[in-house]
């Protein structure tokens, strides 16, 4: 090897190495989760942008289950102040993010946005992408935003509400609404193609509609008789037409009980 060529080498294996060190990615082992914001921080980044720039990561318990086919590549937490969902964009969530399970989030750089009264955050979309936040789409993914922070399991509690004291202060979190019947044409929970929206409605005339989707392993049940109670994740939307009103969203046809 002449003293060029020499050189050359020394020179290559500098540059390697300094590559190396700048771009080795972090092991899981280095990557802290120690929660500093609440739930309730998050609306407030929102209101300042579309991007969470901040350094900022909370925790919250599972609320919702895609293991009855309503859910659908999403998952919603909450805390003592708030409620988020997350566009995790993968199938059987509940297997790796069952209900009741806590999750830590860590937020900077994730795009915000709000969907029926509901906070959500994703991916930044590509420039041609019409949304606002995108799926993370891959476990890998994920993982750099997601962490299950024990195996233990505790049970969400909802809220207990009657129907005419909701409020979009509580959109995205888990509710029970006592005292309905269901008070629409429709007998079964979902037909169709496209999400379906029954009207239950309780002894003062107050109304709130459940959001079922025709691919729920429920859809072609029928609608109970006589009163019930509903627990599910709440959203304020368009449930007729373009009228906005208060929508639950149901796990499966266990949250309804008499």
């Amino acid at each position: 090897m002449n003293r060029l060529h020499y050189i050359l080498f020394l020179v290559t294996l500098l540059f390697a190495g300094c590559d190396y060190d700048r771009f080795d990615p972090i092991e899981p082992t280095d990557v802290q989760w120690i929660p500093n914001a609440e739930l309730s921080d998050v609306r407030h980044s929102f209101a300042v942008a579309t991007t969470i720039r901040e350094d900022m990561i909370i925790t919250g318990r599972v609320t919702s289950s895609d293991e009855g086919g309503n859910f659908y590549r999403t998952l919603t937490i909450e805390d003592a102040t708030g409620a988020l969902e997350l566009m995790v964009g993968m199938d059987y969530l509940y297997r790796t993010y069952p209900v009741g399970s806590q999750l830590a989030v860590r937020l900077q750089g994730l795009a915000i946005d709000e969907y029926n009264g509901v906070l959500r955050v994703g991916l930044q979309p590509e420039k041609w992408d019409y949304r606002t936040t995108s799926y993370m789409s891959h476990p890998a993914v994920a993982d750099r935003y997601i962490y299950r922070t024990s195996s233990s399991l505790v049970a969400p509690t909802p809220e207990r509400l009657a129907a005419g004291e909701l409020t979009r202060r509580l959109c995205g979190r888990l509710v029970t609404i006592e005292g309905v019947h269901a008070d629409d044409e429709a007998t079964t929970w979902a037909e169709g193609s496209a999400p379906c929206f029954r009207k239950f409605r309780d002894a003062k005339g107050d109304s709130v509609y459940v959001q079922t989707s025709p691919y729920a392993r429920f859809a072609e049940k029928e609608l109970p008789a006589g009163e019930v109670k509903i627990t599910g994740v709440l959203y304020y939307g368009a449930a007729e037409g373009s009228r906005k009103a208060f929508i639950i969203k149901i796990n499966d046809e266990k949250s309804v009980a008499r």
